[in-house]
């Protein structure tokens, strides 16, 4: 019996130090603890009947992961419309308020929400171009060309805006109506004879509706326009040009027959190169209808001391948005040239519709690939703008003259 007890005194006097450490506790069954659970010491005290020793690991605090918080959805606005000053003024599309935010190009991941709103500029303008190849000292194919422009914002809500071309991203628009008479006669136009082989008379007039589009951001210009009037001699050209010379020419009577004039115009172009004294840009346009189907592009370049090519049309109001940041005084040259595909041309082959003309060039003599090329100068002060360009274009069928032709362009802002 003492032995036992003194066993007993001896299990007691080992198990206190681990007692008041908290390290051990006696369990009753092994089996609720799991094998990563057991403690194994490298020293084993002896076991006595009904008690088994056995290491209880730390509480660990696993933290339950706060749920993020739901951010609140933004109600984005888009708008499909030109507007003044945010207000629209016409609507192709609809003012659609979304839940969740749309598609956005990778460049334009930065931008607001509303970045799909365009703007009608409030600026005015008109414009006068004058074309004519006695600046060459010639008087003969594309004789005498005139243009009148006028822009202003009310034309935004014309009708004839919904066949403008769209552009959803931020820009500026301009919506426009212009006249335009173009006179054409053979290399002598003082014979009542037809001259086969060589151009014939032609002259048309017509009113359009026109939008310029400018995307500073994106370094992007879009130009749209409609076309309506006639080709003929209810164009005047025959009575415009007996006014202008002292011998009227003999044979507008051989000239091209009337006929309907319905043509659309479009072209785009964006930015190559633009530090800011020096722009290089390429372009390609085309038209389809009655008058003239062809297609083609080619490159602009201009440098000098003007305001951002695809800010503003050279001018701007200093009250205006694209104004607040113009330039006084404007000076600079460019140039531009361009390859086209002929498919139709009515002032060489006569009408669409009426074939009674006397005389017109047939559709094998027509040269179906031209080169078309530019230079001018430019010259602005505040909100007037004067423009000087000469032309070349290569011959335009069989036995045809390689020709040249001025345009003076002067534009005042308000």
């Amino acid at each position: 019996m003492k032995a036992d007890r003194l066993t007993y005194l001896l299990l007691l006097i080992l198990l206190l130090p681990s007692c008041r450490d908290g390290n051990v506790s006696t369990l009753a069954d092994e089996s609720t603890l799991s094998p990563q659970d057991k403690y194994e010491p490298d020293w084993i005290p002896p076991q006595v009947p009904s008690v088994r020793l056995a290491y209880i690991p730390p509480a660990i605090i696993v933290k339950t992961p706060e749920e993020p918080q739901q951010q609140e959805k933004k109600v984005v606005i888009v708008v499909k419309r030109d507007t003044i000053n945010g207000i629209p003024v016409r609507s192709p599309g609809s003012i659609t308020f979304i839940e969740e935010q749309p598609e956005i190009d990778e460049r334009e991941q930065t931008e607001e929400a509303f970045y799909a709103i365009s703007y009608v500029s409030t600026n005015r303008y008109i414009g006068v171009n004058f074309d004519n190849d006695i600046f060459n000292n010639t008087d003969y194919y594309y004789t005498n060309g005139i243009r009148i422009d006028y822009i202003v914002s009310i034309f935004a809500s014309s009708p004839l805006s919904y066949t403008m071309l769209p552009y959803r991203k931020y820009s500026m628009n301009y919506h426009g109506m212009t006249f335009v008479q173009n006179m054409y006669t053979p290399t002598n136009p003082d014979t009542i004879n037809v001259q086969d082989g060589d151009r014939p008379f032609a002259a048309y007039l017509y009113l359009g509706h026109f939008k310029n589009t400018l995307s500073s951001k994106h370094r992007y210009r879009q130009y749209s326009e409609l076309q309506v009037g006639l080709i003929g001699p209810g164009s005047l050209g025959g009575f415009v040009q007996d006014q202008i010379h002292d011998i009227p020419p003999l044979g507008w009577e051989n000239q091209i027959q009337s006929d309907l004039v319905l043509n659309y115009t479009a072209l785009v172009e964006k930015g190559l190169y633009n530090p800011g004294v020096f722009d290089l840009n390429v372009f390609a346009e085309g038209q389809l209808g009655t008058l003239y189907t062809n297609a083609g592009g080619g490159l602009r370049i201009r440098a000098g001391k003007l305001n951002p090519y695809f800010s503003m049309p050279g001018l701007a109001t200093e009250n205006s948005t694209e104004g607040a940041k113009g330039l006084k005084w404007q000076y600079g040259i460019f140039a531009s040239a361009k390859m086209k595909m002929v498919l139709y041309d009515a002032t060489l082959q006569g009408g669409v519709f009426n074939k009674t003309s006397k005389y017109t060039i047939p559709a094998e003599d027509i040269e179906r690939l031209l080169l078309q090329a530019s230079f001018g100068i430019y010259l602005a002060f505040k909100q007037l703008g004067l423009m000087y360009e000469q032309f070349y274009i290569s011959p335009e069928f069989k036995n045809a003259h390689h020709f040249r032709w001025g345009h003076i362009n002067l534009t005042y802002c308000f």
